[in-house]
């Protein structure tokens, strides 16, 4: 796969996990530049790779990690609104960000991952650096508390 159709495939991907976990728009495009630009210095690894689209959002999960270490000691300008303008094709994407809340990490990345984005627990095992089974497990314990949460919401 060439570097252009890997960009063009899963560019809105990238960024919509990013715009997700940070709820910052402008940081989410910085850090989907750093995501392709250290996929295009790696694009021999592609090779070997069974999903690209879940070697990007390691990619993009590392670099996250990376700048929320070098953020630490700073305050980061994270706005829920920037959430909603992310993703203007899904109607219910603020009503979703408040019922994922309701999860801890890495939980909510899971039930995202799993739900919005359409990955595979193997994937997503990759992604997070679990075992399949932890994320199984993990999915099935956070439908639990959502289904729970959603029954106490609707009894109101």
């Amino acid at each position: 796969m060439d570097f252009e159709r890997l960009y063009r495939d899963h560019a809105d991907t990238v960024f919509g996990y990013l715009a997700f976990k940070l709820q910052d728009r402008q940081i989410a495009e910085d850090l989907v530049q750093e995501t392709f630009l250290a996929a295009y210095h790696g694009l021999e690894q592609l090779e070997g790779v069974q999903s690209p689209k879940a070697w990007l959002l390691a990619i993009a999960h590392n670099k996250l990690v990376d700048f929320l270490r070098r953020s630490r000691n700073q305050d980061l300008p994270l706005h829920p609104e920037s959430l909603e303008a992310a993703s203007s094709s899904a109607p219910s994407k603020l009503h979703m960000q408040e019922i994922l809340e309701q999860l801890a990490e890495p939980e909510r990345t899971i039930v995202y991952g799993l739900y919005v984005e359409g990955l595979t627990c193997r994937e997503l095992g990759e992604i997070l650096g679990l075992p399949e089974g932890t994320v199984k497990s993990k999915a099935h314990y956070a439908r639990r508390r959502l289904y729970q949460w959603l029954q106490e919401g609707s009894a109101v």
